[in-house]
């Protein structure tokens, strides 16, 4: 019997699917950049492009893809839900809990802008914050929830819903963050899994939206001022130039682009140590665990750290392919742990686990294993904690149930019969 493509794309599985088709995008995106870009003033970039080769290009991501691969076959315990019942199940349970969608997408706002402060509006240098870094670090884990909450509450509430996506683009603008083009994105998965219609049309624009808003962060993160008020005046003076459109293509293709060589810059780093690795890999403060020691030095520039694929192609392609055979299973379990639970609380967990899993598929590629360390550990801190309230949970529905069935009881009998009873 042929399985259908349903049944083997299970939910536990998109983000690993996403990270393969990434790597690809990336690689002819790599391609296309060098085959059309012009480098006339040297960056802190030129040494990653200038270190990509084809042959440890295609011996690397095929290492990294097959370890996805393997991820993707290994059989987990449990049946996951079809889709039809997952996207059932999770509308039932999202559409009536308006006011925790509102909670938290609003709420995650508030705590963005109290880490960014007055750089919200103007920054004399990009990634400066008000906020202790461990807050910061919350606060960005937070978004690409914050963002499917916005989502969710479209479906019931569609003003409320849309001036939350708009909000979350103005604020996400400021930071010059490529979270900003995603929102779009996050926006419709939280639509669509809560039951809202989205035609392919809208899938389509949403795709096509996405690839637009891309070069604005990283257009803006070259300026010589940051902040909403210098990249609004910057993007207003460029966006009408006939050069911008093809500007924009090629740094889209750079920001695509950039994690393969990036990964083949980190595997020629013959410096970083089995030490630097297992520092990496603890989530604890930086501080405490020994990373602020080595900190810089897990870096090609300041505002450039290594990719945590290239940090373990470092120690060659069979290294590469275990870290992303684990990643994949870490992530796969997390989300297949979470989507077996009956109860309305799983919708909360599995939004927060799904939103952190995507945001990692772009880090493993463009930031330290630390970064991703510590999300992985927020993953499997949620899917504990998601276990060891499941049974209060259950306890919690049951009790209700009674209640409203001797409630209701009572109301059919009425006054008089209670008061023979």
């Amino acid at each position: 019997m042929v399985m259908k493509w349903r049944d083997a794309i299970t939910m536990d599985r998109v983000p690993v699917l996403t990270l393969i088709v990434f790597l690809l995008v990336s690689w002819a995106s790599t391609v296309y950049f060098l085959d059309h870009s012009v480098i006339t003033v040297p960056s802190p970039f030129t040494p990653v492009w200038a270190a990509y080769n084809h042959p440890d290009a295609a011996r690397l991501v095929s290492w990294a893809i097959c370890g996805l691969l393997l991820a993707l076959l290994v059989p987990l315990p449990g049946r996951p839900p079809s889709w039809t019942v997952l996207i059932s199940t999770i509308g039932k349970q999202v559409r009536p809990l308006s006011w925790l969608w509102i909670l938290i997408t609003f709420g995650a706002m508030a705590a963005l802008v109290a880490t960014k402060g007055r750089y919200l509006l103007e920054a004399p240098q990009y990634l400066i914050f008000t906020a202790p870094p461990a807050l910061v670090s919350a606060s960005s884990v937070a978004q690409p929830m914050a963002v499917l909450a916005a989502g969710f509450l479209s479906v019931r509430h569609p003003l409320l819903g849309r001036i939350a996506m708009v909000l979350w683009l103005v604020l996400l603008f400021a930071c010059a963050t490529r979270v900003f083009a995603g929102v779009v994105v996050l926006y419709m998965v939280g639509r669509f899994l809560a039951g809202g219609r989205v035609s392919w049309l809208g899938w389509l624009f949403t795709v096509l939206v996405t690839v637009v808003l891309l070069p604005i962060p990283l257009y803006c993160r070259d300026l010589t001022e940051h902040g909403l008020i210098p990249y609004a005046r910057a993007i207003s003076e460029v966006i009408l130039e006939p050069s911008f459109i093809k500007e924009s293509l090629l740094t889209t293709t750079s920001s695509f682009g950039f994690s393969v060589p990036l990964l083949v810059f980190t595997s020629h780093e013959y410096g970083i140590t089995q030490q630097d690795m297992l520092i990496s890999l603890n989530p604890g403060p930086g501080r405490l665990v020994g990373w602020d020691d080595i900190l810089f030095s897990m870096r090609v520039h300041e505002f450039i750290p290594y990719s945590a694929l290239g940090e373990w192609a470092s120690f060659g392609g069979f290294a590469l392919m275990l870290f992303t055979l684990v990643w994949g299973l870490v992530v796969r379990g997390c989300l297949r742990s979470v989507g077996s639970n009956p109860h309305p609380t799983m919708v909360l967990f599995l939004s927060a686990l799904l939103g952190m899993a995507m945001l990692t598929v772009v880090m493993i590629t463009q930031y330290n294993t630390r970064a991703v360390s510590r999300i992985i550990s927020m993953m499997i801190a949620v899917a504990l904690l998601e276990r060891v309230l499941r049974p209060a949970t259950a306890a919690f529905l049951r009790r209700w149930s009674l209640r409203r069935a001797r409630t209701g009881e009572s109301a059919a009998r009425g006054p008089v019969a209670d008061a023979l009873a």
